[in-house]
């Protein structure tokens, strides 16, 4: 249940309107409308009437009431200012305590300008309050820390249901196996992880979560739980337990304790059991900024002018979990605030992984009868201005895409493949015709994700010289300094890599001791020009596609990367691993 933020109508008016300028007052007099329509706070309706990012609007908000402003994360929260106060006082008033230092206490707060409840928790606790504004999802899931340590309590139901294990038919109750998958489910929503990975093998079944992209072992279970651990997931998903000799694929959504969690779930037949993988999707709402993606501000300044184009196609490339989706609702979101919110957005997308207000999204269903392509042939008698297509993999996909980019429309979609420039080939190798192609391709934009050093723990050295070494044999270095250079990241030394830093994060309790916290993207956008056209109409190979494009000044996603290095966003070897 989501709870107002308390911050009145003509405040949020004279915050919106007046001063930042980033709403005009008809627009707001509709949120109003929608909220008390709806009965939702209005703070909400502001969100998603005007689609502005909600952690945007809080930060905005707390510098002016003269607060900090806190993107809580559970690695915030010390376990000794957690118990300062009850679970049920923290649940009932939408706050955590998250530190305490010296009788201060750092409380982050749903509503922190609640003087009665600051004087209350000073009363009872005997410290100075400071309030942190805090997104009310972030608190939330910060409840879920009065449990006690997860993971131990997820080790202690791993083995609980290690002893417990009896014979069952699958499938039948089994209390261990219940608690140990809502152990499983609770870990990830406070880990934020994005997948559950549960793996058999001869000795033991491992539980993996991948967390900023990287899989982290958590869990080591006997391998006689794997049946009754996979049957309740199963049976939870709607998936068929008695058929363990086949790929399903099923979905559910779990409510732990006020953080709600969407889950796609996937089973496969192994040599020693059944494999199962859940993605964990966040219910929370979801409102992506096209700034906060890790764009340079050439990039950006690119990729804004192509969205706002009538009509043409833009495709996003890379590999699953390189930040596809979210490039795609952000792309979108900006589209429709950018036109004033009078344009018609649909997409067709398997699954609907987030909802996004005001926007049409239809699920890819099979058995229905609906896959990508006829969903897009359906979509374009819907008198739409922008179609998000989730992917385009066949060629009845993309004719109809071409098409439909061809007659006014503007596409955004994705397609596989290495790098931006690669995308044109492929699509040649689908029986595009090279002149359709060449008229509706605006702009490609291939991306990989890398994980950002944690700030409170980040600290500067000397770069390893083996990888200095490294840097200068390649043979794009001296382009790649001529672009750094451009952007200000490297000075003008003879050597341009003298006195160069690097950073790293050392690891603390916010990162969990990894020196990562978060990811951002590393980009590479290839733009359509008519240069690049009449090559397209041609048939000129990819290499010849790249080597022009970088001699026009396309900035390769290792330069990105590398800018993002020097600049102390993230580590080389985080660069060096997924953009090469």
């Amino acid at each position: 249940m989501t709870t107002a933020l308390r911050v009145s109508e003509d405040e949020l008016r004279r915050f919106l309107v007046s001063r930042l300028e980033i709403m005009d007052a008809a627009d707001f007099d509709k949120a109003c409308r929608m909220a008390a329509r709806l009965r939702i706070p209005l703070e909400r309706a502001v969100v998603e009437r005007g689609r502005i990012p909600l952690g945007f609007l809080l930060a905005q908000l707390a510098e002016t009431w003269g607060i900090d402003y806190i993107d809580l994360k559970v690695n915030d929260v010390k376990p000794e200012a957690l118990g300062v106060l009850t679970e049920e006082y923290a649940r009932a008033r939408v706050l955590v305590p998250f530190a305490l230092d010296d009788r201060l206490l750092r409380v982050a707060m749903w509503n922190p300008r609640d003087h009665h409840v600051r004087d209350d928790i000073e009363r009872m606790t005997g410290c100075k309050v400071v309030p942190y504004l805090a997104p009310e999802p972030a608190i939330r899931r910060a409840h879920l820390l009065y449990k006690g340590d997860l993971r131990a309590m997820l080790e202690r139901a791993g083995l609980d249901a290690s002893a417990q294990v009896v014979r069952r038919v699958a499938g039948s109750d089994d209390g261990s196996a219940v608690e140990l998958v809502d152990r499983i489910l609770e870990y990830a929503a406070v880990a934020r992880a994005s997948d559950v990975h549960i793996e058999p093998y001869e000795l033991e079944t491992l539980v993996r979560y991948r967390v900023d992209g990287v899989l982290q072992e958590v869990l080591s279970l006997s391998p006689a739980t794997l049946t009754s651990l996979v049957a309740r997931i199963k049976v939870r998903a709607g998936m068929r337990i008695d058929d363990r000799r086949s790929p399903q694929d099923g979905r559910f959504e779990a409510d732990l304790g006020g953080v709600k969690i969407d889950l796609r779930v996937s089973s496969v037949p192994t040599h020693w059991g059944e494999k199962v993988v859940m993605r964990v999707l966040s219910k929370e709402a979801v409102l992506l900024d096209l700034e906060d993606l890790g764009l340079a501000a050439a990039s950006y300044q690119i990729l804004l002018r192509n969205i706002l184009r009538p009509h043409g196609m833009i495709l996003i490339t890379g590999p699953t979990g390189s930040g596809k989706t979210s490039t795609l609702y952000a792309m979108l979101i900006r589209a429709g605030a950018e036109r004033g919110n009078v344009v018609n957005i649909s997409t067709i997308e398997d699954p609907v992984e987030y909802t996004i207000p005001r926007i049409v999204q239809i699920p890819v269903n099979p058995t229905a009868g609906v896959e990508f392509a006829t969903g897009l042939r359906a979509l374009l008698r819907q008198d739409p201005d922008i179609i998000m297509v989730g992917e385009i993999r066949d060629r009845e996909t993309v004719d109809i895409a071409m098409r439909a980019a061809l007659v006014g429309r503007l596409l955004i979609s994705t397609l596989h493949t290495n790098d931006s420039t690669g995308a044109v080939p492929r699509l040649l190798d689908m029986g595009v015709e090279p002149f359709l192609l060449a008229s509706t391709l605006s702009l490609v934009v291939a991306q990989r994700l890398v994980r950002r050093i944690c700030l409170p723990c980040r600290e500067s050295l000397a770069p390893d010289e083996a990888v200095l070494r490294a840097l200068r044999a390649r043979p794009d270095f001296e382009q790649t300094v001529t672009v750094l250079r451009a952007e200000g990241v490297l000075g003008g030394a003879d050597d341009p890599l003298a006195g160069a830093r690097f950073f790293r994060g050392k690891g603390c309790g916010q990162c969990g001791g990894t020196g990562f916290r978060g990811r951002l993207g590393v980009f590479e956008l290839f733009e359509v020009d008519e240069q690049m056209r009449a090559m397209v109409m041609a048939r000129r190979d990819a290499g010849a596609l790249r080597q022009e494009a970088i001699a026009r000044g396309m900035k390769t996603m290792v330069q990105d990367g590398l800018a993002k290095v020097f600049l102390g966003e993230t580590t080389v070897e985080e660069v060096l691993r997924v953009a090469l």
